[in-house]
């Protein structure tokens, strides 16, 4: 996959992030966008989006025009160091270590940014358990040479050389009348500080909380809230990020930085919305909402739609929250919004949310034919067929497309017919080699997908416990609607279980993931339900968890009773047969429907028809179109035969599983139209029994008229390629 897919215009010399930086790709200055007051702009969308494959385009492009430094929040280096020595260390602190050390070895214009502020207070935490050997602790403060930087100690900051520092810490070692190795060491650092460097020490640890100006004091604070941990250490922690941003912006405001550094510094986090991430972002948008400014542009990114539940106060809603799509045109004119507390401010003031863009058809039909390169081109119903089912299936998401381009191109698709959405993901991905060299074993796309977009981005709040079975879980699920059917499916599930989630939390926990809610869907993303429900046809021989499944809630709906009100069904009973529509064939939902036709208001029967309808097929020969032309002989009446033509077209025209044939339209017309005609003689005769103002005259009527009506707009909307029942899965991507 390209880097750049998708982002030229985020990346362009006139796009979001050159305005941002102050600088292009190229190295030409910028207008800076905003002012004193910047907001973090935060990357929202969920997997396959690209957030990271940005943030590394930024890094790979502005890099090395502006300082750059980026840390990824997922991963567990940082902890594990910290884990170490947990009394002097923290994730936080080992992030804030590898963040500066980025910055100071930085070489583009006006050279790496020292961080002398910083430096103490990380040397402060260093020193600070007081129940560790003073070896320890100078191997500890050691550790932080790399943030010295080379030749000089702080460039004037600090009289002396590093060489002479280095030596004044082993002397704190032998000699046996130093007191607390902490106290030794502030007194040092401060005894050797220039007139320059303790003002700058000043302004910094003379502001922490208690302080009062001294920043010795304010050094011994924050490691004794670092010690005790909880919400004193956050706020230690904090303090040391705001040192950071005030040696970056020490390093732009001098003499020598106003002469040789043009634009802003950028800090990248990936998976910022991570327990990490909000310990790093909530101290900035705290500080900057109570006016602490700063030149730093944080790029961050997030999964949930709105960016994470650390920015919003409880029962607040997130609807005011500035939001640009990249597609908008103009960039987005941001300003904190005023009047609000800054204790008790919610931190999305602070934040641009940036939603991550999908692929346009355009792109998505460039990135398939880049990925074909060289090899033939099917012929060209083939590869309309193709891009058609890579759009569906992938929603325009980057990594899907990719992903779905790699396997078609090594594929071959002999008819359109063929090339249906299950055997796009049957085609397989070629592996390639593993870091050894060795021949890796080709896997179909659907596999590999799953494991990008399910395995590796587990909720970060899911229970260790519950892990190992977190894709089974949603695996069952894929073939639910709502809370009520997937909590059935759960229960059964985990019957053997003594930890066990609910469908409630699971469906917390998919928004948390980024994936979009549905409120047809338990499973919101068209293309990983998808995925999912393959792998559950796949799961056990002859999809018998599949049939187990469906079996299942028809029992379960069964047992209510098929008057019992559905939300999303209308009745219990259309709920049903949509499950057995799915598993079990349509004999026995033609029945139902033809049943239910003459006693039900026609648009309630419409609406129980395109529910049931909605239904996957996999696993079985598709006579669907047959069926719809009424070439296959169906036990019943006339009425019977007409409403198995019609559940036949509408299942065909909402599966969409392959091509659509040109006469499906009028295919679907007809039966409506007949049935039509049925109700209006039904009307005729009631008028001859009863009178014009018989009750069962104006049911009839007004179903006739109504079937009419669908007849026109279901057919349009087949002709236009459209779904006939609207739906959040597929109402930004239509059935093309």
């Amino acid at each position: 996959m390209p880097e750049e897919l998708g982002f030229d215009e985020l990346l362009a010399d006139s796009g979001l992030i050159a305005r941002l930086l102050g600088r292009t790709a190229a190295g030409r200055r910028r207008d800076l966008l905003y002012g004193d007051d910047l907001p973090v702009v935060l990357l929202v969308g969920g997997p396959g989006m690209g957030k990271g494959r940005l943030l590394r385009c930024v890094r790979g492009r502005f890099g090395p025009r502006v300082p750059t430094a980026y840390v990824d929040c997922a991963l567990t280096g940082c902890r594990e160091q910290a884990e170490e020595r947990p009394r002097s260390r923290s994730e936080v602190t080992e992030v804030l270590g590898k963040i500066a050390s980025q910055y100071v070895d930085w070489r583009g214009d006006g050279g790496g940014i020292p961080v002398p502020r910083l430096y103490a207070g990380l040397a402060a935490v260093a020193a600070s358990d007081p129940l560790a050997p003073a070896t320890r602790l100078v191997d500890e403060v050691g550790r932080l040479d790399g943030l010295l930087p080379p030749g000089s100690f702080w460039r004037g900051v600090l009289k002396g050389t590093a060489k002479n520092y280095v030596g004044f810490l082993l002397g704190l070692v032998t000699n046996a009348l130093v007191g607390p190795f902490i106290n030794a060491l502030l007194d040092g650092l401060l005894a050797r500080t220039s007139k320059e460097g303790r003002a700058a020490l000043t302004a910094c640890y003379g502001d922490y909380p208690g302080a009062g100006g001294q920043p010795l004091v304010g050094l011994r604070s924050l490691a004794d809230d670092f010690q005790q941990g909880g919400e004193a250490r956050r706020i230690a922690e904090g303090f040391l990020l705001r040192a950071l941003r005030q040696d970056i912006d020490a390093a732009y405001g001098n003499v020598r930085g106003q002469l040789t550094r043009v634009g802003r510094p950028a800090l990248l986090l990936d998976h910022a919305d991570g327990a990490l991430g909000r310990r790093l972002l909530k101290p900035v948008l705290e500080d900057r909402e109570r006016g602490h400014h700063d030149r730093l542009v944080i790029i961050a990114t997030a999964r949930r739609e709105d960016g994470g539940r650390f920015l919003h106060r409880a029962g607040s809603d997130h609807d005011d929250m500035a939001t640009w799509r990249p597609f908008m045109g103009a960039l987005p004119a941001w300003s904190r919004p005023p009047d609000a507390v800054p204790d008790h401010a919610p931190l999305w003031r602070g934040v641009l949310r940036v939603r991550m863009p999908v692929l346009t058809r355009d792109q998505q039909k460039d990135e398939l034919s880049r990925l074909r390169g060289g090899r033939e081109q099917p012929d060209n119903a083939v590869r309309l067929r193709i891009h058609s089912g890579v759009h569906r299936l992938s929603g325009g998401r980057p990594l899907f497309v990719t992903r779905l381009g790699e396997a078609t191109a090594a594929a071959s698709f002999p008819t359109p017919e063929e090339c249906t959405d299950w055997a796009i993901l049957d085609a397989r991905v070629p592996a390639g080699e593993d870091e050894q060299g060795r021949p890796v074993a080709d896997r179909p796309v659907a596999d590999v997908l799953v494991d990008e977009l399910v395995g590796r981005e587990l909720p970060e709040e899911l229970p260790p416990e519950h892990r190992g079975h977190w894709l089974d879980l949603l695996t069952h699920l894929s073939v639910a609607h709502d809370v009520e059917c997937a909590q059935t499916l759960v229960r059964a599930v985990q019957e053997d279980r003594s930890e066990r989630l609910n469908a409630y939390r699971i469906a917390e926990l998919l928004e948390d993931t980024g994936w979009p809610r549905c409120p047809r869907h338990f499973i919101g993303d068209l293309g990983l339900r998808r995925l999912l429900t393959r792998r559950l046809y796949r799961l056990r021989d002859g999809g018998a968890a599949w049939h187990a499944d469906h079996a299942l809630l028809q029992g379960h709906y069964r047992d209510l009773g098929d008057h019992h009100a559905d939300a999303l069904f209308v009745t219990a009973g259309a709920h049903r047969m949509h499950h057995l529509l799915a598993s079990d064939g349509a004999d026995l939902v033609t029945r139902y429907l033809a049943g239910t036709f003459l006693t039900r208001p026609a648009a309630e029967w419409c609406e129980e028809l395109l529910a049931v309808a909605d239904a996957a097929l996999i696993g079985a020969d598709d006579d669907r179109y047959a069926r719809a032309l009424g070439e296959t002989q169906v036990r019943g009446d006339t009425l019977r035969r007409r409403v198995d033509r019609l559940l036949h077209a509408v299942w065909l025209t909402e599966d969409r599983i392959q091509p659509l044939e040109e006469t499906v339209p009028t295919v679907l017309r007809g039966p409506l139209r007949e049935l039509s005609e049925e109700l209006s003689k039904i009307a005729d005769e009631a008028v001859r029994d009863q009178g014009p103002e018989g009750a069962d005259v104006a049911r009839a009527a007004d179903g006739a008229a109504l079937l009419i009506r669908m007849a026109r707009d279901w057919g349009d909307r087949a002709e236009d390629k459209q779904p006939l029942q609207r739906c959040v899965c597929t109402e930004h991507i239509g059935f093309g």
